[in-house]
Parts: structure tokens; sequence; C-alpha cells
């Protein structure tokens, strides 16, 4: 096999296992500052700086999504790999659905507890898979 096509797909496949690792951080970092920032004066205001950091971490999502697509293609001759990275998409996935829906039962989702694990439980989950499925790729090499 070309040595330089194969080293294209650790690249992508490293690449979606970095990028979710580092989207579930961000949505951690976002819940810990948005936490802390609630009641502080700044030079943004909150909804201004709370936009900001919602509008990054969708550009992140969707290049996750290409991401995702890429490592799934690259990665379609082996069936575990394959699965467990197609899995951590589809939980990926629960991380823009689930806030619609708990949305359309409650009026102010920020009230309840559970709000902040509505939004870590499928990133962690995600970047667990990826990151699973990256160590499943890189031992069929060696």
């Amino acid at each position: 096999m070309n040595t330089s096509l194969e080293r294209l797909r650790f690249l992508i496949v490293g690449f979606y296992a970095w990028i979710t690792t580092a989207f579930f951080g961000g949505v951690f970092l976002d819940i810990v500052y948005a936490n802390l920032l609630q009641d502080s004066p700044g030079t943004f205001s909150n909804a201004t700086m709370f936009s900001i950091v919602s509008d990054v971490l969708l550009c992140i999502g969707v290049v996750i999504i290409f991401a995702a697509i890429g490592a799934i293609t690259l990665s379609w001759k082996s069936a575990v790999v394959r699965n467990l990275f197609l899995a951590s998409l589809v939980i990926f996935s629960f991380e823009f659905l689930v806030p619609v829906f708990f949305s359309l039962f409650f009026k102010s989702t920020q009230e309840l507890p559970i709000c902040p694990w509505i939004r870590l439980i499928p990133s962690g989950m995600a970047s667990i898979f990826a990151n699973i499925g990256l160590y499943k790729y890189y031992r069929q090499y060696d």
C-alpha cells in the first residue's frame, strides 16, 4: 500500500479523535466559565460572550461531522473501527438534538440541575468511542 495514503488515513482518523476530545474540553470549559461568569461584569455582556462561545462550538461541531465522515470512510475495511466511529458520530449528534428535545418540555432548561450533564455526556461518550476507534485502528497496523 502507498505510504503517503496510509499517512493521510492515520492523520484523518487521528484528527477525528483529537477534535472530538477538544470539543469535549470546550463544552466542559463553557459550562465551568458560564457558572463563574453569571454574576460578574466584564468587557462584553454575558449574552455576547456566551453567543461567541456557542458559535465557536457549533463551528467545531461541523468540523467534527466532516472529520467523522472522513474517518468512517477511510476505516471502512475494519468493521470494529468503522462501528466505533459510527457510534461516536451518532452519539455526538445527540449533543445537538437533546437540548432541543428538552426545550420542548421545559420552559427554561437552564434551571434544570441536569443541564450540564445533558451537554457533557454525549460529547464525552463520543470522544471515548472515537479514541477507542483510534486505538483499534492503530493496533491493526502493529
